[in-house]
């Protein structure tokens, strides 16, 4: 069966054929028309047929917008091709077995005004035809992308070459390297044509492998060095995930572990924040000594408890007798590590067995152990 394509080098050139095929008076003609071939690793190619076309005067643009216009609503014999490339597809299908078609079809046009290096301003229209080829390329194993019997038909091939004003660009994949295959060198992973140019039936012959595999005679081992990496990836995630269920545990039962062993300078009695866990207290027994030395702190520090070895309650009792018998809740959460719940759930339990007192004031609580004294505990929020 004979190719029913029609020549595509002059259907490109459809501005020469509306203007005229000899220039004359008030006509124009195309400057050049470049293929731009966009591959996509699901197979399909994003196309875009620009032509370019000079304009010398204001006739010219007259001509040019009413011409812009006709193709924009794609009104019959202005559309740059479109019939042409549907018709490919169809015969390229035909010949290969695989199905393919033209999709989201877009016209555009502009007026471009570029002023070179001289000073000079040269005006030129912009045609742009731009569609999805759907199924273009085809995929193989290991998600290679072959580039080939999309240019075929039954009777040779529906591109034969490009004119002397023509190119074409054909673009790797996102996620590929260059072409390990292909007729001509590649060019920052991208091959391009410049016309005149001649395309024999099976001239286009490209294959593109993704970055991450490669194409390698020894596919095993290629494969290796991937799955080794999401099995690390694996063993770190669950590695972290280890983690985080112990240390969620661990603040469950109030076993708060401190980062390289840092422990801050225990306050004094008077101060509104209290010592923190494990440091030598200001005095000799609970409620604070206000008159104890820094030595006696001192030769006392290694009978001090192993505060992660406490009891919840026992913690909170510690931490009261570090900060002179009393201290707000906020602050026992904050030195604890314990949730907002779980403190105040904690303090009620403490203060139903009468191991701690609580008082309301404002919207703090502030706790103490017995014997503080209600009365002195209220004088000295007052103070505060």
């Amino acid at each position: 069966m004979r190719c029913r394509v029609p020549t595509l080098l002059c259907a490109l050139l459809v501005c020469s054929v509306v203007f005229g095929a000899v220039p004359a008076a008030g006509q124009q003609q195309t400057d050049g028309t470049h293929l731009e071939v966009q591959l996509e690793a699901d197979g399909d190619a994003a196309w875009n047929v620009t032509t370019r076309i000079p304009i010398a005067d204001g006739h010219e643009r007259e001509t040019f917008e009413t011409f812009a216009s006709d193709f924009e609503a794609g009104e019959s014999g202005f559309d740059l091709g479109t019939d042409t490339f549907e018709q490919a597809a169809t015969e390229a299908s035909e010949a290969s077995g695989r199905e393919m078609s033209i999709a989201s079809v877009r016209r555009e046009s502009r007026i471009v005004n570029d002023t070179g290096a001289d000073g000079e301003t040269e005006r030129y229209g912009v045609l742009r035809l731009s569609f999805t080829w759907e199924s273009f390329a085809r995929v193989g194993e290991e998600r290679a992308i072959y580039v080939d019997d999309a240019f075929n038909t039954t009777d040779g091939t529906w591109l034969p070459g490009l004119g002397a004003s023509q190119s074409l660009t054909i673009r790797a994949p996102p996620g590929y390297g260059g072409p390990t295959t292909s007729p001509v060198g590649a060019e920052d992973g991208d091959l391009h044509w410049e016309g005149p140019a001649t395309f024999e039936p099976g001239y286009f012959s490209i294959v593109y492998h993704p970055v991450s595999t490669g194409p390698t005679e020894e596919e095993g081992e290629g494969s290796e060095l991937p799955t080794a990496l999401v099995g690390g990836a694996i063993l770190l995630s669950l590695a972290a995930l280890s983690l985080g269920v112990y240390l969620l545990v661990a603040r469950r039962r109030g076993e708060t572990a401190t980062e390289d062993d840092e422990q801050p300078v225990a306050a004094g009695p008077d101060a509104s924040e209290p010592s923190a866990p494990g440091t030598p207290p200001p005095g000799e027994k609970a409620g604070g000594d206000a008159d104890g030395s820094a030595a006696s702190a001192v030769e006392k520090a290694d009978d001090e408890p192993d505060f992660e070895l406490l009891s919840d309650e026992e913690q909170v009792e510690y931490l009261l007798e570090q900060s002179g018998g009393r201290m707000k809740q906020a602050t026992i959460v904050k030195e604890t590590g314990w949730s907002n719940a779980k403190v105040s759930q904690l303090l009620s339990s403490m203060a139903d067995e009468d191991r701690v007192d609580k008082l309301r004031i404002g919207r703090e609580n502030l706790i103490s152990l017995p014997g503080e004294g209600v009365g002195d505990i209220e004088s000295d929020t007052d103070d505060s």
